[in-house]
């Protein structure tokens, strides 16, 4: 046994057997340690090249991963409510007479959210840095306030934010969009067409063996009704305590041969973005789980991790259908049952407002 640092010798003195390197993930320097021959090395390796397994065989999770998820997810959802009724209440306060706090910012949310996770067990950090776009910065998928760019939040307009934590147990991805007080018409048009192809990836049901590439579609097609649609991926896989985004399963337009397997885990999170005005994404993280087996052969479905209320402020609930509907509140039910036991008398009461049945 060699440290891992000593990789490059290791590789320069291997003589042995026939050695497998993925090309599309090993570097320049160590690829070429094997591939030319170097003294007193009495042969030269043959490459295999190929896909290394190692990755297929992490994204799909044991038991014991499973649960950390889920425990990581009820710890994270904790956190997001008590967040969200907490800017919820301060942005009722911006602009009132008197008020000498602060001024409610992109950063200074970001670090209000952390700050909250922070308090969870188990919390070992952010798993990447906090999108937090309001109004036109929401529009800009890969966003990052600066002190150049951060701007003051208004009782208007929409709030788009894309977070996440590492937790010893879990990793957490969580998009959500949240009205901070009166929308245009096309903002709650926009709003819900993104509700309804998050939705519909959550309902789907597809024969093992299926790619995310084949059932993409799903997500998109209420957009593309519209003439809409966005350009980036609509899910992919999430580690355990490890790199938030994994592979090689994703689920996208461009074509990714990896099978969805039961035990992966992947997000669905559509969005719509109009440039210089607005961006709506919702976001939570699957799991990929056995739905049934019949004639035809194993099929499978999605149960959703994620824990935390989705705005319905913003929605035509007009636009959705009754199995939208019924998705909607029965994932609210959910969350509630899920969260309420942990959260103190008053956060469960904002906790039910937010799930009420629509």
């Amino acid at each position: 046994m060699a440290p891992y640092e000593d990789v490059a010798k290791g590789l320069k003195d291997y003589f042995e057997y026939n050695i497998l390197m993925d090309p599309d993930e090993m570097n320049h320097l160590l690829w070429s340690l094997l591939s030319t021959p170097v003294s007193p090395r009495t042969h030269t390796p043959l490459i295999v090249e190929a896909e290394s397994p190692v990755a297929r065989m992490k994204t799909v999770k044991n038991a014991t991963e499973i649960a950390g998820f889920k425990s990581a997810m009820l710890r994270d959802g904790i956190a997001m409510v008590r967040f969200l009724k907490w800017l919820e209440e301060a942005t009722e306060r911006i602009g009132a007479i008197g008020s000498d706090e602060a001024p409610l910012t992109e950063l200074s949310l970001t670090a209000k959210l952390e700050a909250l996770r922070a308090e969870q067990p188990l919390f070992r950090g952010i798993s990447f840095d906090t999108i937090a776009g309001y109004q036109e910065h929401g529009a800009i998928v890969h966003y990052e306030a600066t002190p150049e760019t951060d701007v003051e939040l208004k009782q208007e307009g929409l709030l788009l934010i894309d977070s996440g934590a590492q937790y010893l147990d879990g990793t957490t991805d969580i998009t959500r969009t949240i009205a901070l007080g009166p929308l245009t018409d096309e903002q709650r048009r926009v709003y819900t067409l993104v509700l309804k192809a998050h939705i519909q990836l959550e309902l789907a049901k597809f024969p093992e063996g299926t790619t995310g590439t084949q059932i993409d579609a799903l997500a998109r097609e209420p957009l593309w009704r519209e003439g809409m649609n966005f350009l980036h991926g609509t899910g992919h896989g999430v580690g355990t305590y490890l790199c938030v985004h994994e592979g090689p399963h994703q689920i996208r337009m461009e074509w990714k041969p990896a099978p969805l397997v039961a035990g992966m885990t992947v997000t669905d999170e559509p969005g719509i973005y109009i440039a210089g005005r607005f961006g709506v994404r919702i976001e939570n993280t699957l799991l990929v789980v056995p739905y049934q087996e019949t004639a035809f052969g194993r099929f499978l479905g999605f149960d959703s991790l994620t824990l935390c209320p989705i705005d319905l402020g913003p929605v035509m609930m007009e636009m959705l259908t009754t199995e939208e509907r019924d998705w909607l509140n029965q994932y609210h039910q959910t969350v509630y049952d899920r969260l309420a036991p942990h959260l103190s008398a008053d956060e469960a009461q904002w906790l039910r407002n937010k799930c009420l049945k629509k």
